[in-house]
C-alpha cells in the first residue's frame, strides 16, 4: 500500500484551461516519458460573450455561468499535484470593458489566475494543439479557428523536422456567439448569413492577396485544417453520430461534395430539427449557422480539397508549451 501511495505522490501533472467566448475547457495531464497523458478534462458551453457586442461588457448572467464552470475546474485541479498550469482567456475578455473586474472576481472566487492572450498567441496555441495532424507533403498550410467572438486564420510554413511556423495571421471580429444573437432576432436568417459569408470572403481575399497565397493553392502546395467547433459539428452530422465522438471526428477529411451536402442538409433544418440533432442540441442550435456562414466565406477563397478537421486547439497547445518549458 505504501508503494502505491508513493508512486501516486511522485506523479507530476500539468494543466491547461481555455476560457473562450463560447466554451470553458480544461485538460489535466500526467507528465510521462512518452508525453502528456490526459487524466481529467472538462468542457462546458458558457457563452461568456453573450450580449458583449451590444453592451460592451461581460454580463452578470455570463459571469455566473463562467463562475460555475471555473469552480468545477478549480475543484478538479485541487485533486492533482499540478507542476505547471496556464489559464488563458480569449476574445470576450479582450473586448470587455469590465475585463479587470471580471478577472478579479474569478481570482477571488476560484483562485484561478486568467491570462488574457492576444489573437496572435491564440493562433499560435491553436496550431500547436493540432500540429501533429499536419504533414510535410505540402510546403504550406492554412489553419482557421471559428470562435465565439472572433475568427483566426493562419498562413503557415510546414517542416519535416519541427513544428509549423505561422507566417502571418488575421483575426476577424465575427464569431458564433455574436452572430447567434443577431440571428435570433431575424424571421429569415439566410439573407444575413449570405451577407456575413460575403464580408468574410472579402476580408480573407484581402489577406490572401497580400500574402500571394493563391498561386500556392493552384499548385496544390497547401493543406487546410480547421480547429473549430463548426467543422467538428459538420463532421459529426456527416457521420450521423448518435453522440459526439472525439476520436471519430479528430483528423477526419471532408471533401467539397461532403461539405456541400452536409451544409445543405443543415440549412434545410428548422431550429426545432437542429435541437433534436444529438451533435447540435440546445447548446449549439443558435450558434452553428453563423459558424457555417463564416466557414463558407473562408472556403470561397481557399477551396482546398480536403479540409482536415481537428478536435484540438488552444488547450492542447497549452499542454505542449508547458511540457516543453
Amino acid at each position: 500500500m505504501d508503494n502505491i501511495q508513493n508512486n501516486s505522490q511522485s506523479k507530476e501533472y500539468i494543466a491547461a484551461l481555455d476560457l473562450g467566448t463560447t466554451t470553458c475547457r480544461l485538460l489535466i495531464a500526467e507528465v510521462t516519458p512518452q508525453g502528456p497523458h490526459v487524466v481529467d478534462s472538462f468542457v462546458r458551453i458558457i457563452r461568456l460573450g453573450e450580449g458583449l457586442a451590444t453592451e460592451g461588457r461581460i454580463s452578470q448572467a455570463a459571469l455566473s455561468r463562467a463562475l460555475a464552470a471555473l469552480t468545477v475546474c478549480s475543484r478538479k485541479l485541487k485533486a492533482y499535484k499540478i507542476k505547471k498550469i496556464r489559464c488563458v482567456a480569449t476574445a470576450a475578455c479582450r473586448q470587455a470593458s469590465n475585463r479587470e473586474e471580471f478577472l478579479e472576481t474569478i481570482l477571488l472566487k476560484t483562485g484561478l489566475v486568467l491570462e488574457v492572450i492576444s489573437t496572435k498567441e491564440e493562433s499560435r496555441l491553436a496550431i500547436m494543439g493540432c500540429a501533429d495532424l499536419l504533414d510535410a507533403s505540402t510546403r504550406y498550410a492554412i489553419g482557421f479557428d471559428i470562435g465565439g467572438g472572433s475568427t483566426e486564420v493562419m498562413w503557415m510554413e510546414l517542416f519535416s523536422d519541427k513544428l509549423p511556423e505561422i507566417i502571418e495571421c488575421v483575426s476577424l471580429p465575427v464569431g458564433v456567439v455574436t452572430l447567434g444573437e443577431s440571428l435570433q432576432k431575424l424571421p429569415d436568417p439566410y439573407p444575413f448569413l449570405r451577407k456575413i459569408r460575403k464580408e468574410v470572403a472579402n476580408d480573407i481575399k484581402a489577406f490572401s492577396d497580400k500574402l500571394i497565397i493563391y498561386p500556392h493553392i493552384r499548385k496544390k502546395n497547401v493543406q487546410l485544417i480547421a480547429t473549430s467547433g463548426t467543422l467538428t459539428t459538420l463532421a459529426a452530422l456527416h457521420m450521423k453520430l448518435d453522440r459526439y465522438d472525439r476520436k471519430k471526428v479528430n483528423g477526419l477529411l471532408l471533401s467539397p461534395p461532403i461539405l456541400r451536402a452536409t451544409i445543405a442538409n443543415l440549412y434545410g433544418m428548422t431550429r426545432g430539427e437542429r435541437l433534436l440533432q444529438p451533435c447540435i442540441g440546445p447548446t449549439r442550435a443558435d450558434l452553428v449557422l453563423g459558424g457555417v456562414a463564416i466557414f463558407e466565406g473562408i472556403y470561397d477563397v481557399f477551396p482546398i480539397d480536403p479540409v482536415r478537421v481537428a478536435d484540438r486547439g488552444v488547450r492542447e497547445g497549452l499542454l505542449r508549451d508547458l511540457l516543453d518549458s
